[in-house]
């Protein structure tokens, strides 16, 4: 039995026969597709089907569609990363091979797909370890274990076996039993749904009957399988709307269980410590692509963003539904006046941290402040003139600078490391130390100005500066936490 799909587009000049596209299949699979449009099953052969063809954008767009119904699919998020590192798109593509592993993490071709991933980039380092770890989990992939050598050993002339018995372009099944790959055959007809076995008529019992149930066992099992189903055991108002909500939610009806079970956390907030089977989750994946397919969809998404736990990424939906709401004149309503109070509860963490971040600010100026004053005081050496530094090298620009900053003269050390870039514009070390000049203007003093250049010259690094080199490294987390504090 077939238990895990996954695509192998070893090669980026994957050559397909067009001649050979199997309409008939997919019309098939397309027409199972409006008879059951949850068919996760339909939905992965289809997208395999456009992989086949090389259509990436119709196969991308089914694997999303199949990901929006089962958020967890395996194969989906194996094959998309797939389909994306054949077209170049190679971050995208570790993304997905990412969530493949997180999913599945015995798998030893996701390893082995990222690997082939990091060798197109060139990172080979990144393409060793995934290549090892491949292997840690199947010490056999002999595949695997060419391609480690041969990147251990650049003079190696050895070609990594084809896989058994098949081409590295064509598309595979993995059989559950040997756990080797399979062609994948696109002429053969498309899965068919699986259907109810017939049953037969119970044959007449032979001997003396037992006897029937006692009705206090029934209840007993029917008391059973309701316990299996998410309630709650609270009582009133609230928690009847809270139980609509799951029964609607079982029953498939993601518009009224999303707002029944709005409706319910608004009215009683202690019903959120109660299990809700999934149903935030699949809300969510319900309304994240378009949330106008329900009335009022921008609250419920912002809402559900925000109940998740996650109130700073809902705010802009929340925004624009209150914006919206505003402009139709109906800006008095039950979700409209829920929305305001997020809103206003969001903006007063944010000032209360902004509050914070300033007085920590003001204690390390007031303790540097005390530091220096208790700090003989000794004749300052003046900083080098303009004429000098320009005569100096890099280094001897650095280490005056570095002079300047030890003795808190930051605004003189700045002035130093701008006549040294006049000279050396984009030397990466020239501005990760004038960046860290005006970072410090900024914690000491509260001086925004000198943050708003702090975040420039990070900008510049990041953009100079080889990528995931230290300097690289230190200016993304610089940028997105200089972004927080800058007003």
């Amino acid at each position: 039995m077939v238990i895990a799909v996954c695509v192998f587009l070893l090669t980026f000049n994957c050559k397909v026969n067009f001649a050979a596209i199997n309409s008939g299949k997919i019309y098939q699979l397309q027409q199972r597709l409006i008879n059951s449009p949850r068919d996760t099953e339909a939905m992965l052969h289809l997208a395999m089907e456009y992989g086949l063809q090389n259509n990436f954008v119709k196969a991308v767009e089914t694997y999303f569609a199949l990901l929006r119904i089962d958020p967890d699919n395996f194969h989906a998020y194996n094959n998309l990363g797939i389909l994306y590192k054949k077209s170049g798109q190679f971050r995208d593509s570790l993304h997905c091979y990412k969530q493949a592993e997180r999913i599945n993490p015995d798998s030893y071709w996701v390893p082995y797909n990222m690997g082939l991933c990091y060798e197109a980039m060139g990172r080979m380092q990144e393409a060793r370890e995934s290549y090892g770890r491949a292997l840690s989990l199947n010490p056999g992939f002999t595949q695997a274990l060419q391609r480690l050598r041969n990147l251990s050993d650049p003079g190696s002339t050895d070609v990594v076996p084809a896989l058994p018995g098949l081409e590295e372009s064509m598309v595979y099944l993995v059989d559950g039993q040997s756990n080797q790959p399979k062609i994948y055959d696109a002429n053969k007809p498309a899965p068919q749904p699986a259907q109810k076995p017939v049953e037969k008529p119970a044959a007449k019992p032979s001997g003396d009957l037992k006897a029937p149930p006692k009705i206090s066992e029934l209840l007993e099992k029917k008391k059973a399988a309701a316990a299996k189903k998410v309630r709650t055991q609270r009582k009133g108002p609230a928690a009847a709307i809270f139980n609509q909500a799951m029964e609607a939610y079982e029953k498939d009806k993601m518009e009224k269980a999303i707002e029944l079970y709005s409706r319910s956390i608004i009215a009683q907030r202690d019903l959120l410590a109660e299990p809700e089977g999934g149903l935030i989750k699949a809300g969510l994946a319900f309304l994240t692509e378009r949330p106008n397919r329900m009335e009022d969809g921008l609250f419920f998404r912002g809402f559900l963003i925000a109940v998740s736990g996650n109130l700073e990424l809902a705010v802009p939906d929340l925004k624009a539904f209150v914006a919206q709401a505003e402009a139709r004149n109906k800006d008095d309503g039950q979700f409209v006046q829920e929305a305001r109070k997020m809103i206003a509860r969001h903006d007063a963490l944010v000032a209360e941290r902004e509050a914070l971040e300033r007085q920590q600010a003001e204690e390390q100026a007031a303790a540097a402040e005390l530091a220096r004053q208790a700090t003989p005081s000794e004749p300052e050496e003046p900083r080098a003139s303009d004429f000098v530094v320009k005569r100096m090298s890099v280094d001897q620009v650095l280490a005056e600078a570095d002079r300047l900053s030890r003795s808190g003269r930051q605004n003189e050390a700045i002035a130093v490391l701008k006549v040294g870039l006049e000279s050396e514009p984009d030397n990466v070390n020239l501005l990760m130390k004038s960046a860290n000049a005006y970072t410090d203007l900024l914690i000491l003093k509260g001086d925004q100005e000198a943050g708003k250049m702090a975040l420039l010259q990070f900008e510049k690094v990041f953009s100079r500066a080889p990528e995931n080199s230290r300097e690289w490294a230190v200016a993304q987390d610089m940028i997105k936490e200089l972004k927080k504090r800058i007003r």
